[in-house]
């Protein structure tokens, strides 16, 4: 029983975790915490092996007490107040748990230790055999690297016999505590550090490790962000300095009063610090030479206009922490998607003020090998930080899953474009033809004669960067509220770029499963409620080369919403089903679902109000083939799925009466909010419902039924989001960054919780031109009517809204009229609606039945200064845009949408023709229909400010 002079033993808590916490009920004194511990501990414990008959785990594995285990629990283990911290300084040597001399007496009757299984990949168990949890063997392999980590333990510990207890009504946290070696004393983060966790040890060396890899190059300052004010959209935030705020690992338990949970979830939050360079850009929309805005136009550059998602993540988090009765939650879960990408952009390498820097910057391609730009950790440190001052200030428990952005290797540009080179790129990693690094990686030798176009293609870096209607990802501008115009005049010409079509690497996982927990999928059973977190997995698929065969079962076209390739997994399968039994059988209990990856949710195109919706759940028995929107494993109804157990968890998961089911599962990954029921006849499942509980709260669905699973998809949780009500703007009814709260006792058991302030209200301009642009419909087009008049076609869908006030053209160059330099010059029109269009060649040719008709004139007294602006050997110089000044549309709230004016490039030239010359105004084609003519910036502008083009889009040599 004297264990003064052992040696300690090292262990790591995997259960709770800073993702993974424990909530205690009312009035609840015993927990059990999981470790996995080194060999030696097994003899310490005196882990005896168990008889053949006695209880084995969910592997086979013999599950067996250990009686001295609870004298090292009482060595090592503590319980500290969150707000202070761990202890830092070496205790004294008989110092224990329980403040009883090294005997442990106490501690005998106070702790029982079992050990429940192998520290391997796969189920966890508790003592009673049951699975608990699913750890990864790559975790494990992560762990073990400095220590074999042999067992894992459940410790029972009786907390009410605890001297001394912190308060558990405020957050504490668990820590098995060691004293630091020799080696890691003397580095400048673990500074006066005398104890701490082994698990601390595992964390840095991780970090070490990221740091000197060169596919890595983890983020040097390894200390948490200060976050005790609200978040800057253009800066960091400091770094805290003192021992007790660096990376390290935290168990956090508290114990609620809620009889039962108040549940907030968010997804898909997308932090992303290269947003703070880019709000940063000093570049106007229209500018006048010397870097002022045009009178007239907004005084702030449109990068300003960013909606910063670590910004709308820090409000949502503080609403549900420190809100009102309306958005406060009891426990938040964060299904996935906590970042965009695993290495960024430095925002304190890029001077201020400097649109040249700034492009050359986001050049990718060329830099994403430059320590000094591209860094590991940043994104990954602010959601750290958050959590852990979710923890300290606001007492609130937060629960993670992964999405498939976990696993996101490399940056790509603000709007990817599938270009000649992408494609060629892509086609060489297909075969394992590229190798080195990301950035300029070089061809492996060998490549077949046949493939010399491509190798052709793929060496000529300087197309990386070409324009290319096909987009990777439409939504990206939009995310960020901005028009793509707007986003890549931020950003620059290399907007169009993507270095890999392989970014998905389950190892870029590692930072997550080292910092917030090591469990890949969990449980958590509070009173009657049962929570039940799963895993992305271990890849995905994105180009769907089944759905270009339309007679296939998959209907969902060549490239699709990421869907989970490895889930439902047989580990997961296996956990599901044991907590479906035990949430009927022992606990009585609601079982919630987390997951990133969806099982009902809308594509875009498909409205709420669109009727008569059904799916067959993927390797379901007699699943048709016959083409049609609604037949197949895969449509229109389920995107962002999972690949694997589709039809069982349908068949025994769902709508469950007489045998346990899912009561709500919670997801996202579509940036769509939504709440879905379904019904299920034979192999096919119809969905009954579908709504927003932010746009359409009273929906009658929005209720709970005994034996209805209810499908709740949360919205983007720090972006913008999108929606489809009835086809109001074909799929971009653009929402604020949102998360769903979960109310079981109310009334109304969902409700949408929303931060739409500032930049993080929608624009009505963004949601326009991503309907012209995704071509949705021709939002406005214009055709000659006589002199300076036109017949301005506003497209069916956007006439319906009833958004457009007024129309302004501006011209840029010198009129007669102007002394001085060339500068832009607005010009008003009046509009006059005139009828609706039945779509006949006579009334208007390319107008779509139901668009609206206006004449739309400018004024008879200008026309001079116009036809100067149209001079044939100005058109090198002038250029036009339109700005459509808005109102509030239709069918929705007055005050959803912010209303500045839509701006965008457009033609105003004049055209010969039999009866003379005819003016014609049209959007630009091509390219600089969308982004900057960035010659004409550099050109007529002015170099210094606007580098060239191909100065911003080099590839180095070296």
């Amino acid at each position: 029983m004297d264990c003064e002079e052992r040696a300690p033993i090292r262990a790591v808590i995997l259960s709770p975790n800073l993702g993974t916490p424990l909530i205690l009920q009312p009035g609840q004194t015993k927990c059990s915490i999981f470790i996995a511990a080194e060999a030696i501990a097994r003899r310490y414990f005196g882990a005896k092996p168990a008889k053949d008959d006695g209880i084995k785990n969910c592997v086979g594995e013999a599950i067996c007490e250990a009686p001295y285990g609870p004298v090292f629990v009482d060595r090592h283990l503590r319980l500290y107040p969150l707000q202070s911290g761990k202890q830092i300084k070496k205790e004294p040597k008989d110092a224990m748990l329980f403040r009883d001399g090294k005997a442990a007496s106490k501690a005998m009757g106070a702790v029982r230790v079992w050990n429940v299984g192998k520290f391997a990949g796969g189920l966890i168990a508790n003592r009673l055999g049951e699975p608990v949890a699913i750890l990864r063997s790559a975790t494990v392999a992560q762990y073990s690297t400095g220590v074999a980590l042999t067992d894992i333990y459940e410790i029972e510990i009786d907390l009410s016999k605890l001297p001394d207890s912190p308060d558990l009504g405020k957050m504490c946290t668990f820590a098995w505590m060691v004293p630091v070696p020799k080696a890691y004393a003397v580095r400048p983060e673990v500074k006066g550090v005398e104890a701490w966790e082994y698990q601390d040890q595992v964390i840095l060396d991780f970090l070490d490790a990221e740091r000197k890899d060169p596919n890595r190059r983890h983020y040097p300052t390894l200390f948490e962000f200060d976050l005790s004010e609200p978040p800057s959209p253009t800066a960091l935030p400091a770094h805290k300095t003192d021992a007790r705020h660096r990376l390290m690992a935290w168990h956090p338990v508290i114990r609620s009063n809620a009889a039962a949970l108040r549940v907030g979830h968010l997804s898909d939050v997308h932090v992303n610090v290269r947003q703070n360079t880019l709000a940063k850009s000093p570049a106007y929309l229209l500018e006048q030479p010397g870097g002022q805005p045009a009178p007239g136009t907004p005084a702030e550059p449109p990068a300003s206009r960013l909606c910063n998602s670590f910004i709308g993540l820090y409000q949502l988090v503080k609403a549900f922490a420190d809100g009102d009765e309306a958005t406060k939650a009891d426990v938040l879960v964060i299904t996935g998607d906590l970042l965009d990408f695993n290495r960024n952009l430095d925002p304190n390498a890029i001077p201020p003020n400097s649109i040249g820097a700034q492009w050359r910057a986001f050049n990718v391609l060329n830099n994403i090998q430059n320590p000094g730009l591209y860094k590991r950790g940043l994104d990954d440190m602010l959601v750290y930080s958050l959590v852990r001052h979710a923890y300290q200030q606001w007492n609130l428990p937060v629960f993670l899953t992964t999405g498939n952005h976990e696993a996101y290797q490399v940056p790509y540009g603000i709007s990817p474009r599938e270009n000649a080179w992408v494609m060629a790129m892509g086609a060489l990693e297909a075969t394992n033809s590229l190798k080195g690094p990301h950035g300029k990686r070089q061809i492996e030798p060998g490549i077949l004669a046949t493939a010399a176009g491509t190798v052709s293609a793929y060496n000529d870096f300087d197309r990386a960067s070409d324009w290319d209607e096909a987009k990777a990802n439409d939504g990206i501008a939009a995310d960020h509220n901005l028009t793509i115009y707007e986003a890549c005049l931020a950003y620059g010409p290399t907007y169009g770029q993507a270095l890999t079509s392989q970014n998905f690497d389950r190892k870029q996982c590692d930072w997550f499963f080292s910092l917030f927990t090591p469990l890949s999928d969990w449980r958590h059973v509070y009173g009657r409620q049962c929570l039940l977190g799963l895993d992305w997995g271990e890849g995905e698929e994105y180009m769907n080369l089944s759905g270009a065969v339309p007679m296939r079962a998959d209907k969902q076209s060549y490239g699709i919403l990421p869907r989970s390739t490895r889930a439902i997994s047989d580990h997961q399968h296996y956990l599901l089903d044991w907590t479906r039994y035990l949430a009927r059988e022992r606990y009585q209990a609601q079982l919630l679902l987390f997951s990133h990856f969806t099982f009902v949710n809308y594509d875009n195109k498909v409205a709420f109000s669109d009727r008569n919706r059904q799916f067959v759940p993927a390797y379901g028995k007699g699943k048709p083939v016959l083409a049609g929107e609604n037949n197949g494993g895969w449509n229109f109804n389920n995107m962002g799925t999972c690949e694997r157990k589709l039809d069982w968890f349908f068949q025994n998961c769902v709508n469950q009466t007489r045998k346990a089911g899912v009561s709500v599962h919670f997801s996202g990954h579509s940036h769509r909010a939504g709440i879905y029921t379904t019904t299920i006849s034979g192999n096919t499942v119809t969905i009954e419902s579908a709504f927003d509980p932010g746009l359409q709260p009273a929906h009658p669905a929005n209720t709970s039924e005994a034996g209805k699973t209810k499908f709740i998809v949360s919205s983007c949780g720090g972006p913008i989001g999108v929606q489809n009500l009835n086809h109001e703007l074909g799929g971009w009814t653009l929402t604020p960054p949102s998360g769903t709260l979960y109310d079981p006792s109310a009334k109304i058991p969902f409700r949408q919780v929303a931060y739409a302030k500032g930049s993080a209200q929608p624009r009505l301009a963004v949601a326009l031109d991503y309907m012209q642009v995704s071509k949705v419909e021709r939002v406005l087009h214009w055709e000659h009517a006589k002199g300076n008049t036109f017949f301005m076609v506003v497209g069916p869908k956007t006439h319906r809204l009833g958004c457009i006030a007024s129309v302004r053209l501006w011209g840029f160059g010198r009129t007669p009229d102007q002394p001085g330099g060339a500068t832009w010059i607005p010009f008003d029109t009046t509009l006059k609606f005139r009828h609706l269009s039945r779509g006949s060649a006579y009334e208007s040719p390319a107008a779509a039945p139901q668009s609206g008709i206006y004449e739309m004139a400018l004024p008879a007294g200008r026309q001079p200064e116009i036809a100067a602006l149209q001079d044939p050997l100005l058109a090198n110089t002038t250029r036009w845009f339109c700005e459509v000044k808005l109102q509030a549309p239709k069918g929705l709230p007055a005050d959803h949408f912010k209303l500045d004016p839509w701006f965008f490039p457009v033609d105003f030239t004049t055209r010969k023709t039999g009866i003379g010359r005819v003016p014609m105004l049209r959007r630009r084609l091509g390219e600089q229909g969308e982004v900057p003519d960035w010659d004409w910036l550099s050109e007529t502008l002015s170099k210094s400010r606007y580098p060239s083009k191909d100065d911003a889009t080099r590839v180095d040599n070296q």
